[in-house]
């Protein structure tokens, strides 16, 4: 029972760190642009590749290190357990991205990934009048959901991995020591 309920937590927790990673990354990427744009004009078809580079990499970096500071804290880590609570976490994650249309500061890159994979290079004609429904939008966010989830097992593992090796090079100079 106290196993459940950890995966259930930490599925809550993973829709908070995935939510506010892509806020964070956001704030990022409305500076970059910003700077980007005064030296250089960039069509929308570039704008799309930046802006989904920037939230990949940015939103990625943060679950990423979220998920090892995790596992270094807690020095036990399940590969599948922390898998399970992060496709929990998608779910409510979704309903969320959904009900705002999975705007950049709740879905990170999956509006601009889902323009580049429909439209292409046809995004740079600037006669170009393109639309994406919602459901353009759910392959690419729980292909990339998972990729999250995926990435935050690996790190969280590596990261409890991390704390028994620090752990057991700390026991074995305190017996040097004596």
């Amino acid at each position: 029972m106290k196993k459940l309920i950890d995966v259930l937590l930490d599925g809550l927790l993973f829709a908070f760190y995935m939510f506010a990673s892509c806020l964070v990354v956001m704030l990022a990427e409305i500076f970059i642009i910003r700077v980007l744009t005064l030296f250089v004009g960039l069509n929308y078809f570039v704008l799309c590749i930046i802006r989904a580079a920037i939230y990949l990499i940015g939103v990625n970096v943060m679950l990423a290190l979220t998920a090892y500071r995790s596992g270094y804290k807690a020095a036990c880590a399940s590969f599948f357990g922390t898998l399970i609570s992060g496709i929990l976490a998608l779910l409510p994650y979704f309903l969320f991205c959904l009900l705002f249309g999975f705007g950049a500061f709740c879905a990170g890159s999956v509006k601009f990934v889902t323009a580049l994979v429909k439209f292409g290079p046809s995004l740079a004609d600037s006669s170009f009048m393109g639309q994406l429904s919602r459901l353009d939008y759910i392959p690419v966010f729980f292909a990339i959901g998972l990729f999250y989830c995926i990435l935050m097992a690996v790190c969280k593992k590596l990261g409890a991995a991390k704390r028994l090796v620090d752990r057991a090079e700390l026991t074995a100079n305190q017996k040097a020591d004596e």
